[in-house]
């Protein structure tokens, strides 16, 4: 038996107007056009291309910064597009979050990596500061960090 999808696309398209002047008519930027894909746990998705093919906007339509400008997008099984209520909408926004590509962007080199690691746990749970601490050095380890980087 299969699992259930984390995340379902169907046709997914997002557009923008462009005006191209005072008297010309707006033109129609296809950012993401007709995107399909589904994704069920312990699966990695990976979303491939060249610089401007919508890789981003994509990004953006999944983790809910951006409407979806037409198709079908469901999360754990909440149809994004239909979520109206308040909790369906902060579960949503729990459930999927943007990892920039850039560390120097994304990372304030002045807090240290285990404050870093901590920060989405004090937003979203109500875990203590010892188990906060416990579930940033456990990431840690996934990824092959050494307990003395979380003070670093």
């Amino acid at each position: 038996m299969s699992a259930a999808p984390i995340i379902e696309a169907g046709g997914i398209t997002r557009h923008y107007a462009v005006k191209r002047g005072l008297m010309k008519p707006a033109a129609t930027l296809k950012a993401v056009d007709g995107v399909d894909f589904t994704l069920v746990p312990g699966k990695t998705l990976a979303v491939v291309g060249e610089s401007g093919s919508g890789k981003s906007t994509l990004a953006r339509v999944i983790t809910m910064i951006e409407p979806p400008t037409g198709g079908a997008l469901s999360i754990d099984g909440i149809d994004i597009v239909q979520a109206t209520t308040a909790d369906q909408k902060k579960h949503l926004r729990r459930t999927v979050q943007m990892v920039f590509q850039d560390p120097f962007g994304s990372l304030n080199p002045r807090k240290k990596v285990g404050s870093i690691l901590e920060e989405p746990v004090i937003i979203n749970t109500t875990q203590s500061k010892a188990e906060r601490g416990k579930r940033a050095r456990e990431m840690m380890a996934k990824v092959g960090l050494r307990p003395e980087h979380y003070d670093r």
